[in-house]
């Protein structure tokens, strides 16, 4: 790690004055450049006392091709922002004055602190600002990650990837002899083989970890040797791929801590069971599951600020990886649980306690935004729920004091801190950083439209409308459309930024944007979403059309012979279905999209998804079935018994679900692009739909990514992104 050589002081108050001085000629329309080289802010982190709040920044430099992070502090008060010059990342709280996080320490990713005591109590003032310094507090063998502070017991909890018998040591030791070997062979007994975007180690799991502090003054020092909290068991926590610290929880004594894993078994990559555990953090006893009973997953494990209870998130459906988010209250007293606001419609993402234990905090998306509602658990009906922050998308809640602390990103600005007082009538949220302001005015981007008609079934659908940053109200011209579609399946077109999909790197290139947010979306109720398991090319579709549709009549600038559709993963699955259905459009794009959902099922990882999806493996059976009996010639009375099964339950999910049926009908020019590191929608589907154009003789282009997963994630590698789907759309509209 670098250890800071200097510090900045930049009250917010300077990024206004200085964004007022711009001409127009600095003024230029939004593009991939601008998308790459906004700052990233993380969630904000306050400290115990509520005056500071700590997060890190991201910035990448296009001429260097790197990044670079540091750790950054908000004064609350004022609003000035102090840059910390280190490069810390996971910012937690060892007291007021007391800062900690990960970095790199010889080769392995360790926990540092810091004293900024010095550096914060300037309140923003550069001359009596002092420079803090960080040093490594711990120095296992592996890497560690995901930590939480408990101020009460003096804990730090971490995780690390281990073997069964749990110990950092021996895993350092496997993993030099495992480097030494001649041998590359990799044995597997059960899946998953691979996951997400890596292949999975059949031994090593990550598992929990606490360790003492001693903590005087600013001197901070190991009590001891950690103790893993799940040794000799087959548990995980965080949850692979995408679990982080809000998968564990410190009770407010620091005695106990709660944790989400997957429930060890044969059929973890068809089973989407999780459950919460809890245990003693002395390591006396061994993990305890308090939600066997449900055999959905069970997340966001949270006890309330005065330990009486423990909240968390529960699905019941089994395999349904988008079923409805129920909020559940577990009284440690008595070990009984009830379920919280049966009566809400949404599915909440988070959870946050209130200080006085009287509610909670929860973000969820609600037609187009994530929005936060907060929970009165005070009602005697199982809470009320009011809407705290209603527009744009939020996240990383916290509460101190009365203060609330969240990021907030939106469809015209990436991510910046917020916070918004309690109690108080008609409270809005005061924006508290403005990193990306002065980026922002240098820019043209499009204000985002809402707008609503009938899709299929009857049901009212949402889209989104962004005009070119060229659009001139007084002119009759006419302006090619991007039509972008979402992947999930069930997920949405949400008010917030994305530094992947943008739909404004499309308005800044002249292009109006149509978003729909068709049956199977989020946010619409729990109904709307699980429309289109069983029925992808169905009510989807149809929104789909009639949401071009609309947006044609209604939206008379829009260029009905200049449209373009785009898509990734079901979005992908989406444009190849298109190209099977309808010629409408002069160009599509199809990122890490589905061929042919049948060998999608044998190659993907997590195979609950298909099997709940589209009934997979069933049809296999069904149809091998079939074919059996069609050879019995003595038995056709058996075999036309099959004939009406086979069209009854295989036509419906295969013809009416895959690609390959409708690959005769493929006539527009379509850009391909997957990524080699995509284990969720492997390579192959990617190569399987430009072989398929090639060889019927479509115009067609592959973009293919070595080192990318599902997503393009690489900034250099989003720039050419944008570059090839831009000039892909220039060519065909």
């Amino acid at each position: 790690m670098k250890i800071p050589t200097y510090f900045h002081v930049l009250p917010n108050v300077l990024l206004i004055l200085s964004s007022l001085s711009l001409s127009g000629a600095d003024v230029h329309p939004f593009t991939a450049k601008d998308l790459v080289t906004f700052d990233k802010l993380s969630s904000p982190v306050p400290s115990p006392d509520g005056k500071h709040v700590a997060f890190t920044v991201s910035r990448y430099n296009p001429d260097e091709n790197k990044s670079k992070r540091s750790l950054w502090f908000l004064h609350m008060e004022n609003n000035a922002v102090v840059n910390a010059e280190a490069d810390i990342a996971e910012p937690v709280w060892l007291g007021s004055g007391l800062i900690g996080g990960l970095a790199d320490a010889n080769g392995t990713t360790q926990f540092w602190y810091g004293d900024v005591s010095g550096l914060l109590g300037g309140g923003g003032n550069t001359t009596i600002a002092k420079k803090p310094k960080f040093q490594p507090l711990t120095d296992y063998p592996v890497d560690i990650g995901n930590v939480k502070y408990n101020p009460k017991g003096s804990l730090l909890a971490f995780t690390a990837e281990v073997y069964q018998d749990g110990s950092l040591e021996e895993a350092a030791r496997r993993r030099k002899r495992e480097a030494e070997r001649f041998s590359t062979g990799v044995v597997y007994d059960q899946l998953f083989v691979r996951h997400w975007d890596h292949y999975v180690h059949p031994q090593r799991r990550s598992q929990l970890f606490v360790v003492q502090l001693k903590i005087d003054g600013s001197s901070v020092s190991l009590g001891g040797k950690p103790v893993n909290l799940m040794k000799g068991e087959k548990l995980e926590t965080p949850v692979a791929p995408f679990g982080d610290v809000s998968n564990f929880d410190f009770s407010p004594d620091g005695a106990e801590m709660a944790f989400s894993s997957r429930v060890p078994g044969h059929d973890a990559a068809w089973n989407t069971n999780l459950d919460i555990y809890i245990v003693p953090t002395n390591g006396r006893e061994k993990p305890k599951a308090i939600s066997a009973y449900n055999k959905g997953a069970d997340s966001y494990p949270v006890y309330s600020p005065d330990g009486k209870h423990l909240a968390w998130l529960q699905m019941p459906t089994p395999q349904y990886e988008a079923d409805k988010n129920d909020l559940i209250l577990y009284d440690r007293s008595t070990g009984k649980h009830r379920t919280l606001v049966r009566h809400w419609k949404l599915s909440p993402e988070s959870l946050t306690w209130l200080p006085d234990s009287s509610g909670i905090l929860a973000t969820a998306q609600h037609h187009g935004h994530v929005k936060i509602f907060q929970i009165d658990l005070r009602d005697k009906r199982g809470g009320k729920v009011s809407t705290l922050v209603s527009e744009h998308t939020n996240d990383g809640v916290s509460v101190v004091n009365n203060t609330v602390v969240f990021g907030q990103n939106s469809w015209t600005g990436p991510a910046e801190i917020f916070a918004l007082e309690l109690g108080l009538n008609a409270a809005h949220p005061v924006q508290k950083t403005r990193f990306n302001e002065k980026h922002l005015m240098e820019t043209l981007t499009s204000d985002p439209e809402e707008f609503w008609f009938k899709g299929a079934k009857g049901d009212k659908v949402m889209g989104w409308l962004f005009k070119p940053v060229s659009f001139d109200v007084h002119s009759t011209r006419q302006y090619p459309l991007a039509f972008l579609i979402h992947g999930g399946p069930e997920g949405a077109w949400n008010d917030g930024w994305s530094y992947r999909w943008n739909p404004q790197t499309f308005a800044g290139a002249g292009y109006a944007v149509v978003m729909i947010n068709f049956h199977g979306s989020t946010g619409y109720g729990q109904d709307f979403t699980r429309a289109i398991v069983k029925d992808w090319g169905g009510a989807p579709y149809k929104d789909l059309m009639k949401g071009l549709d609309y947006a044609l009549e209604e939206f008379t600038f829009i260029d009905r012979k200049r449209v373009a559709a785009l898509g990734a993963s079901y979005g992908g699955y989406m444009i190849n279905w298109i190209n099977g259905q309808t010629d409408r459009f002069a160009c599509l794009v199809n990122h890490d999209g589905i061929f042919d959902t049948r060998g999608t099922y044998y190659a993907t990882e997590e195979l609950w998804f298909p099997e709940f999806e589209a009934s997979f493996p069933h049809i296999s059976v069904i149809i091998n079935v079939a074919v059996f009996i069609s050879h019995l010639q003595p038995f056709p009375a058996v075999w036309c018994f099959f004939i009406p099964v086979v069209f009854q339950f295989v036509l419906p999910l295969t013809l009416h679900s895959s690609n390959t049926s409708h690959v005769k009908n493929w006539k527009t020019p379509t850009l391909v692009i997957h990524g080699e590191k995509d284990y969720r929608l492997p390579v192959t589907e990617g190569l399987s739909t430009f072989t398929a154009l090639q060889r019927h003789g479509v115009p067609s282009r592959l973009l293919y990514f070595p080192d990318e997963n599902h997503w393009v994630l690489k900034p250099a590698n989003s720039l050419l992104w944008n570059k090839e789907v831009l000039g892909w759309l220039d060519t065909w509209t």
